[in-house]
């Protein structure tokens, strides 16, 4: 988490000592980014209460046996199950994932559910219906149900092998 902050805050810098040589309008850039924090903190405070809630709420047992790498493709099975079901954002998304992942489930089975999180969620499924057509919702579902399953079956062969 060290890293990534340090990481974002050279870029933040970067940016604005580029925008400050080019434009001279730094202030700017500092005032929308100031604005857009205000507006996501609610949002990313929640969600960071939630994913504390989940990962106390959570047995132990239930992600060893279930979740685990243990759990082996029952877990990836679930982990896409639970992904299409997480009709949330990424700043309620992840941090829920992430506390599933510190309670000790497995590497497949996260990767399984942030893939099919992304490739698959119902709550974008009405739009790209009305938008895309039935069609194109069937074709995306079956691509997407088998690369989130082959995600997290990669991940699980990858646990198994270095972890």
């Amino acid at each position: 988490m060290v890293t990534t902050t340090a990481i974002l805050a050279l870029i933040a810098l970067a940016l604005f000592v580029f925008n400050a040589r080019r434009t001279g309008q730094q202030v700017n850039g500092l005032k929308t980014g100031l604005k857009l924090l205000l507006k996501n903190l609610p949002i990313i405070l929640l969600a960071l209460i939630l994913a504390g809630m989940v990962e106390v709420l959570i047995p132990r047992d239930f992600v060893q046996n279930w979740l685990s790498a243990e759990a082996g493709i029952r877990g990836v099975v679930i982990g896409v199950l639970g992904g299409i079901m997480l009709a949330m954002g990424p700043y309620a998304t992840l941090p829920i994932v992430s506390s599933i992942y510190v309670s000790g489930a497995g590497i497949g089975t996260v990767i399984a559910l942030i893939s099919s999180w992304s490739l698959l969620g119902l709550s974008k499924t009405p739009h790209e219906a009305a938008h895309m057509g039935g069609k194109f919702v069937a074709y995306k579902t079956v691509l997407g149900l088998s690369m989130s399953f082959l995600a997290g079956c990669v991940g699980l062969g990858l646990e198994y092998l270095f972890f």
